[in-house]
């Protein structure tokens, strides 16, 4: 990076009268007559109650999820002046020493000066089906790679909204989160509780493996008061039902079962720990 680091106090703000110079490559990505990603909803999510679990505060996870859209050169919506006007964009850089995050301006100076102008901005973009929103101050001018550009403070808080298409982490074979199912019959009809590993989560659900008949498990059975254990010291109590079953072989050449399982009651708290496991397992974080 070979921007110099300038006061974000004001100082040097003035958007130069020439256009991006950023050659046809950069300029090709701007298209502001509509928002990046028109397939989803690029618009920006209104702050209520019910996102907090989806919130991360951790500094370490945001610059993690900050580093992914840079090295992914994902394209990203910068809305501004009361998310009335948007560019089209990509961040192009941050250093987390000064905590500043730089993007790519608009192609027209005119737009380049209604975003200067805004005292609130609110980037939006997708990662892998995850819906990644924050908000920034305000934007000033600086330089990148010998041409003018946004920089801005690092945000203090990323949205990463997983819904209807929750975001499914695979899981580490070493500290994985396990799961403790509610009695359930083995193939010999006895009643046990079963100690599995779950092999992948998300905000709705979780996939467990158990050699094949150890214990039965069927589409559509549901098992009450399970405790889901994401660590040592972090484990809940949920109800889950059993959605998916599938049976291969593993290396050994053993039967093993594979089951889906959504989450029907899961507390505040669960989903809390579960989303900020799928959020570091989703941009690489131990």
């Amino acid at each position: 990076m070979s921007h110099s680091a300038l006061p974000l106090d004001g100082t040097d703000s003035a958007v130069p009268e020439t256009v991006n110079p950023f050659g046809q490559a950069r300029a090709q990505m701007h298209h502001e007559a509509r928002p990046a990603h028109t397939g989803r909803s690029m618009t920006p999510e209104l702050f209520v109650g019910d996102q907090e679990p989806f919130l991360v505060y951790s500094r370490i996870d945001i610059v993690a999820n900050l580093r992914v859209l840079i090295d992914q050169q994902v394209r990203a919506t910068v809305y501004f002046n009361q998310n009335e006007d948007f560019i089209v964009t990509r961040i192009l850089s941050m250093n987390p020493e000064f905590e500043e995050l730089i993007f790519d301006m608009a192609m027209e100076h005119r737009t380049n000066e209604k975003l200067l102008a805004s005292s609130g901005l609110t980037v939006v973009a997708f990662v892998n089906h995850i819906k990644v929103q924050f908000s920034l101050n305000r934007a000033e001018v600086t330089q990148w790679e010998d041409s003018p550009a946004f920089r801005a403070r690092t945000p203090r808080s990323i949205l990463r909204l997983q819904r209807r298409t929750a975001f499914r982490a695979s899981t580490q074979i070493a500290n994985s989160p396990y799961v403790l199912l509610s009695a359930a019959p083995d193939k010999n009809g006895r009643l046990d509780t079963n100690h599995l590993r779950v092999v992948d989560i998300s905000a709705t659900g979780f996939a467990v493996v158990a050699p094949f008949g150890h214990p039965v498990l069927t589409i559509g059975m549901k098992l009450q008061q399970c405790q889901l254990q994401m660590a040592a010291d972090d484990a809940f109590d949920v109800d889950v039902e059993i959605r998916h079953v599938s049976v291969y072989k593993d290396g050994f050449g053993r039967d093993m079962c594979r089951a889906g399982c959504s989450l029907m009651r899961v507390s505040g708290a669960a989903e809390m720990s579960i989303q900020r496991y799928v959020n570091r397992r989703a941009v690489g974080a131990k």
